[in-house]
């Protein structure tokens, strides 16, 4: 993979005006941890990533070089072209205050009040070569949950509430004890913000499904990457009163487990993200709740 490309020197976070992003929805928050913050955004609309580690961070930052920058032999280039509509653009790598950092688009930026969504896909999160640590992590967790069944499971989402004027806010906690039978209940929450509802989130030609559908088409004729741990994020106005101000948009991110597929269908991924438009479509036409 192309190597990443940190800036000539360290930038200081006063310089950058970070903050601590508000909007992730899934995965480890740093105010239960007791940890820094891991993510920020700052005023101009980039979001920052903290490297979780040199490998990880490093074959993320390595992916996004591949999607925006030349694509070496180990990837189709039309492959990285088509796949840039579904990733959120990217600015580069950094070292703020002795951390390094992925600068990428901040997708909620142009939201008053943004929904989002996190799902991560893939009928598994292990793969044979990793390090016996995250396999050991990571071996119940896929059958404990939605994620050898569905191919996704919910690591959380929040979703503005009109009526109370607050968010309801769904943890990693509360998607792990979803299961296939109470999945439908769940996105159709996370769809309904009190004035539109699924119908609005899901359905029609700007709506999640066709966005899905879309990236599915991609993972169905690509033969570049292949993904582990990777999430799709769902996002919508909360403060919409009606479906046309919905502006829905979905973001395909976390690349930290992704590999070149040696000219391989992704097999783990494409059935995961067909799965999820499939009942995303159920539910925003009653077909399921």
């Amino acid at each position: 993979m192309a190597a990443t490309v940190d800036v000539e020197r360290p930038v200081d976070i006063g310089e950058l005006d970070l903050r601590p992003c508000e909007h992730q929805a899934g995965g480890h928050f740093a105010s239960e941890q007791g940890k820094a913050a891991g993510t920020f955004v700052d005023s101009s609309g980039k979001f920052y990533k903290a490297f979780q580690d040199d490998i990880r961070g490093g074959r993320e930052a390595a992916v996004y070089e591949l999607i925006f920058g030349d694509a070496d032999e180990s990837v189709r280039k039309e492959d990285m072209e088509q796949l840039r509509r579904f990733v959120p653009k990217y600015f580069g790598t950094l070292v703020s205050d002795g951390k390094k950092l992925l600068a990428l688009e901040d997708t909620c930026k142009a939201y008053t009040k943004p929904c989002v969504l996190d799902c991560k896909m893939g009928m598994t999160t292990i793969y044979d070569w990793a390090e016996d640590k995250y396999k050991t992590k990571n071996a119940g967790k896929d059958t404990a949950t939605t994620q050898a069944s569905l191919g996704y499971r919910v690591t959380g989402f929040k979703v503005w509430q009109q009526a109370k004027a607050e968010y309801f806010f769904a943890d990693r906690h509360y998607g792990k004890k979803l299961t296939d039978g109470t999945m439908a209940a769940a996105l159709a929450t996370f769809a309904n913000n009190g004035a539109i509802g699924p119908d609005a989130v899901y359905g029609g030609p700007n709506g999640a499904v066709a966005q899905i559908r879309a990236l599915q088409s991609w993972f169905e004729s690509q033969r570049s990457l292949v993904f582990f741990a990777a999430s799709i994020l769902v996002i919508y106005e909360g403060a919409a009163t009606r479906p046309e101000d919905a502006n829905v948009t979905i973001r395909f991110i976390d690349f930290a487990h992704t590999f070149p597929s040696k000219g391989q269908a992704d097999a783990n991924v494409t059935p995961a993200v067909k799965s999820l438009a499939d009942l995303m479509e159920q539910v925003a036409t009653g077909q399921a709740s």
